[in-house]
């Protein structure tokens, strides 16, 4: 019976598939939680919820806010402009729907509003093309330590010395002590006058640990790239000797653009939120966030101060050697004038 099956892929092919998408779908949830508490939310109504806000910003890159027909707040996806456009081009009127059917709809800024997941207006598109990076990175791990793994093939003269051979291997595999008791078998292995068990090494085992070594410290550099866009920092065993703490945060500032232009686009929204359903709601970075943004503004003032002090440092020997030359100059006119 063949393993094809109606969708034209073998069950081998299929379980690759299956093993593919589980692998990304698993990288794409661990950097969606990530961006999921990147903030934090007060005074929301009971209707709306934190982490939806977040996803529905990420992923479809927008988020409509209006009220139902129940006079309850509520959020949903893909919030497209339609009606009449403004100058700009961009549509004045909203009509979305939430997952369970209520529909918003209305005109932007006075009965509905849009949240935006940047000033750009642009889901996170990163969280896929990092998680496609990352799955690749560990099917090729995978790969590698699966062929590094692999044992010389053995050529033996028999079943009977194949079976006693591989009875070896797994006492050895499984850490038990191995004894060879059977002379026969012993010469077999080489240790009398025969030619013994010949092996084929199909494998650079060597080449192999050596990719693993590249690929994990690739997957750290990309890691350490996605969250870099965010304001995070990671510290891996990778860093180049010459490279000094200075040049590890000099990126800081480029670093923190983007979460403070994520934060930007929300608080933006909110203000048109709050006036039109005269709700008080606030978003700021959530704990972790905020010690870093506060961490990396510590580290821009001590930077300002050294700064600051190496400059008045330079300053005074200047000034130390401006007052040094009037001083000998003035001397030796004196002695010029008496002397004359």
């Amino acid at each position: 019976m063949s393993s094809k099956k109606k969708y034209g892929m073998s069950l081998s092919e299929m379980r690759a598939n299956l093993d593919t998408n589980m692998r990304y779908d698993s990288y794409f949830a661990l950097l969606l939680c990530a961006d999921e508490m990147m903030f934090t939310y007060d005074g929301l109504p009971e209707t709306v919820d934190e982490k939806h806000i977040e996803d529905y910003l990420n992923i479809s890159g927008s988020c409509g806010w209006g009220r139902g027909k129940d006079g309850n707040i509520y959020i949903a996806p893909y919030a497209g402009r339609t009606g009449k456009e403004d100058q700009y081009g961009e549509g004045t009127k909203l009509d979305c729907d939430t997952p369970n059917g209520i529909n918003i709809k209305g005109t932007i800024g006075v009965d509905v509003a849009v949240m935006y997941n940047n000033t750009a207006r642009f889901p996170q598109t990163d969280l896929i093309f990092d998680s496609m990076q990352l799955t690749e990175l560990d099917k090729s791990s995978t790969s590698n330590v699966i062929f590094a793994r692999i044992a010389p093939l053995f050529s033996c003269v028999d079943d009977k010395t194949k079976d006693a051979v591989k009875e070896i291997i797994q006492n050895v595999i499984e850490g038990n002590v191995e004894a060879v008791v059977s002379q026969n078998l012993a010469d077999m292995l080489g240790f009398g006058q025969s030619e013994g068990i010949k092996t084929i090494d199909m494998f650079d085992h060597p080449e192999r640990v050596q990719y693993l070594q590249y690929l994990s410290q690739f997957y750290d550099v990309i890691m350490r790239r996605h969250f870099s866009r965010r304001g995070l920092t990671i510290k891996t065993s990778t860093k180049a000797a010459q490279q000094s703490t200075d040049e590890i945060h000099g990126l800081d500032s480029v670093s923190w653009y983007y979460p403070l232009n994520k934060l930007k686009a929300r608080q933006d929204a909110l203000e048109v939120i709050n006036r039109i359903f005269g709700t008080d709601i606030k978003v700021r970075f959530s704990d972790i966030w905020e010690q870093e943004y506060q961490a990396y503004l510590l580290r821009i003032l001590q930077q300002d101060v050294q700064s600051e002090r190496e400059t008045e440092g330079v300053q005074s020997d200047v000034d130390s050697v401006d007052d040094g030359d009037v001083q000998d100059t003035g001397n030796t006119d004196q002695e010029n004038v008496q002397g004359v």
